[in-house]
């Protein structure tokens, strides 16, 4: 029966780690923008207090030569958000404070946050961001070369600060995430990206009917985003490579905040087998082979197609995560990958089962 579960698991998940490593050996950065269309900047905040001056300042030293805005909304804080979101946009015209009272009855938290935040802008391209990302000065004009005509969402990429244990072991799981979509996007596969770095025009966004759909999801206002604007015809989706476009956030402080980060994640799963059945067979595949992997374990006896999968496993798997390591010029942080390696028969069962049920809220 474990056997059985291996083959099942295996067989797909180790194809699709192929054709993502294959994917991106053809990755390229794209070339430097020759137009600058209006970009406005879209920040959904909620007790940001603490991340928020360092992202305000960022965001002020952005260098665009076209017309550019940043609308932050503060989601019902508890804190001083509201404060420092108005205090700034009074001295800096560029920036829209914009405050949310009651919660919505139409949307979740940060879906409707964003929501309030498009509607006070008329800019062609909107830039998504989280209020404890960090960016160089490039980060819009870098994100805004990435459009041509055929293209309707960017996705960004952004990796965990700080250098303890527990961050790079972050770093490097949010990496491989990071891979998967950027590997299956140059197959023409847009699967997910990030609302910590991400771009796309607003007539698409208009078109699939902004966050209005998926009422079930309590999160995923990039997940579906992703998807959605992807399968417009004649729009594509890209990943942008560009260092200057890459983004930092912060680390979960605990595992508890670690597990429920990945836990609002992975309940973006729920009805994946009806909206992206590809996608659904990827997590599936991944999910059955880290189980049968953990049986195996518990079971005592290892067999010779135990240790083929598991050798197989690991080198694409670090395959993947060095081609990473390498473009964002962290190679040094390989010494975890045993670690996480390690951890995912008992991580990846956990996280799939647990966004499969219970509640999930933004904060």
């Amino acid at each position: 029966m474990i056997g059985f579960l291996l083959i099942l698991g295996a067989i797909p998940y180790l194809t699709f780690v192929i054709l993502m490593i294959m994917g991106l050996r053809r990755a390229k950065p794209a070339k430097s923008a020759s137009h600058f269309p209006p970009v406005s900047v879209i920040v959904a905040a909620r007790n940001e207090a603490h991340n928020l001056p360092q992202l305000l300042d960022d965001l002020l030293a952005q260098k665009y030569a076209g017309e550019y805005t940043c609308i932050i909304a503060d989601d019902r804080s508890t804190d001083d958000t509201w404060s420092i979101i108005h205090k700034f946009s009074k001295a800096h015209p560029q920036f829209i404070a914009v405050r949310i009272l009651e919660e919505s009855t139409e949307m979740t938290g940060k879906k409707n946050a964003l929501t309030q935040c498009i509607k006070n802008t008329t800019a062609s391209i909107l830039m998504e961001t989280d209020a404890d990302c960090r960016m160089g000065p490039d980060w819009v004009s870098t994100l805004a070369s990435e459009f041509d005509e055929d293209t309707g969402i960017v996705v960004g990429f952004s990796s965990v600060r700080e250098r303890t244990v527990f961050a790079i072991y972050q770093a490097l799981d949010f990496l491989g995430i990071m891979m998967t979509n950027a590997g299956m996007m140059q197959h023409g596969k847009a699967w997910s990206g990030s609302g910590q770095n991400l771009a796309f025009r607003r007539s698409h966004f208009t078109a699939i009917g902004g966050f209005t759909g998926d009422r079930d999801q309590s999160i995923g206002d990039d997940f579906f985003l992703v998807q959605k604007i992807a399968r417009l015809p004649g729009v594509g989706a890209k990943f942008s490579w560009n260092p200057q476009s890459f983004v930092s956030t912060a680390p979960a402080e605990s595992m508890i905040d670690f597990y429920r980060q990945r836990k609002r994640w992975a309940s973006d799963s729920r009805g994946l087998h009806r909206k992206d059945p590809l996608f659904f067979l990827f997590l599936a595949s991944a999910f059955t082979l880290n189980t049968a992997i953990l049986l195996q374990l518990f079971s005592l006896v290892i067999t010779p197609l135990f240790l083929w999968v598991l050798v197989m496993k690991f080198c694409l798997e670090l395959g993947i995560l060095l081609m990473g390591l390498q473009k964002m010029n962290r190679l040094a942080d390989v010494w975890v990958f045993p670690l996480w390696f390690l951890a995912q028969p008992v991580y990846i069962p956990i996280m799939g089962i647990s966004g499969l049920f219970g509640k999930v809220t933004w904060k």
